[in-house]
């Protein structure tokens, strides 16, 4: 049972060690992922700083504000009612330190 639980825990590293090996040892011809030799913009006219409204005008960033904050608002409900459907008292959970995390982690997502 131990050994199924490690094998269990670590299954996708298995399986992608495994199969890349596979993979090396018969030489299948699968697409393989070119990687650059340096680290760059990949457009040689760009920079690494690029401007934040991206050539749109002023106004589309105040603009911007009402659909975010729906978005927002609709994020943060979805949360809510998942929240009070699942913890229903015939579910019989019970609320650990972690219990409030779900609504952190949405929080810090709303204000990023």
């Amino acid at each position: 049972a131990i050994v199924r639980n490690y094998i269990s825990d670590f299954a996708v590293v298995i399986a992608i060690v495994s199969m890349t090996g596979l993979d090396i040892l018969v030489g299948v011809d699968t697409p393989k992922l070119m990687v650059p030799d340096k680290f760059a913009p990949t457009l040689p006219t760009r920079d690494w700083l690029i401007h934040p409204l991206g050539g749109n005008p002023l106004w589309t960033a105040f603009a911007a504000v009402v659909p975010a904050l729906l978005g927002s608002i609709l994020i943060f409900m979805d949360q809510q009612i998942t929240a009070v459907i699942v913890n229903r008292k015939e579910h019989k959970l019970l609320k650990g330190g972690g219990y409030h995390l779900d609504l952190l982690i949405v929080a810090i997502c709303i204000i990023l």
